[in-house]
């Protein structure tokens, strides 16, 4: 696996097998940090070094319009809140079809699965997980699955609508040209 680095002196990505030598300022970052980076970069970002934390870091270009700014601002915030509403919506969730409440995965496979056994409507084992964490099959009816997929339904809306009255946040934001709005404009920012 290769190693990757950035170096300050020549504001450059460096990758290990690909740049045997390397400054002496280069530092090493993860294949997630380069990636996000080289992401950002493509939006337009420029790509600096913060010397507080030591790392690369991606800003807006100096001299950017607000225009751009607000821009660049709304992609990012736009693709950070579909980033963690996918996440939240494949992280799993709760339904207490069996009686109690159990954690069932939600992962595209999974929830092409669930639609699978619910389409068989045969009483069926389904793998999930009791309140201490046990997973195990167990065994539900054909009305239990049918309710565990409601109360995916009805979690997976919740995360949908929580993402869209942030998007019309940004949407108003940008509208009105506030980038103090959209900058707090977060997926954490709006409580479930």
């Amino acid at each position: 696996m290769s190693k990757y680095f950035y170096s300050p002196s020549l504001h450059t990505f460096l990758v290990d097998g690909i740049h045997p030598k390397r400054p002496g300022d280069s530092v090493p970052i993860s294949y997630q940090d380069y990636s996000y980076l080289l992401a950002k970069q493509s939006e337009g970002l420029q790509i600096v070094f913060d010397s507080e934390t030591k790392q690369p870091v991606a800003r807006l270009a100096p001299g950017t319009s607000k225009p751009e700014q607000l821009q660049s601002l709304y992609r990012q915030k736009n693709s950070e809140i579909n980033t963690a509403c996918e996440n939240a919506i494949i992280g799993g969730f709760w339904s207490p079809a069996l009686g109690a409440p159990h954690q069932y995965p939600s992962k595209l496979d999974d929830q092409l699965n669930l639609t699978s056994v619910i389409l068989q409507g045969f009483d069926s084992p389904y793998g999930c997980r009791d309140e201490a964490g046990v997973k195990e099959l167990r065994q539900h009816t054909a009305k239990q699955l049918r309710q565990v997929s409601e109360d995916f339904t009805t979690f997976k809306m919740e995360l949908l609508q929580r993402a869209n009255v942030l998007k019309q946040r940004l949407d108003h934001a940008l509208a009105h040209g506030d980038l103090n709005a959209m900058e707090v404009v977060t997926w954490e920012s709006l409580q479930s």
